[in-house]
């Protein structure tokens, strides 16, 4: 029962990380890139395109695009798609 709750708790704070990133997109993207600069930096370079793809999942899955505006390239991401059902069934984008 204690392995429930802690999971339950893990849980819920996950879930109330990818609402923040969601919501504050160009400030997640910053703690991603500091985050995966810091294991890129301990592991001396070793792996450092795995952690880049890491980094652009990451940004991706949380904030919901792959680009953070301002960046060079955000104008070339893909447009979201319009719709009006969500992307998951409990209604989160």
């Amino acid at each position: 029962m204690r392995k429930l709750k802690n999971a339950a708790v893990i849980i819920t704070a996950a879930e109330a990380a990818r609402q923040w990133a969601h919501n504050n997109p160009e400030q997640a993207a910053k703690f991603i890139d500091t985050a995966t600069g810091f294991v890129d930096s301990r592991t001396k370079g070793k792996y450092t395109s795995r952690i880049a793809g890491f980094s652009s999942m990451a940004k991706k899955n949380l904030t919901g695009t792959d680009t953070v505006r301002g960046s060079t390239v955000h104008d070339q991401a893909p447009p979201k798609p319009q719709g009006s059902k969500p992307t998951f069934p409990d209604g989160r984008l």
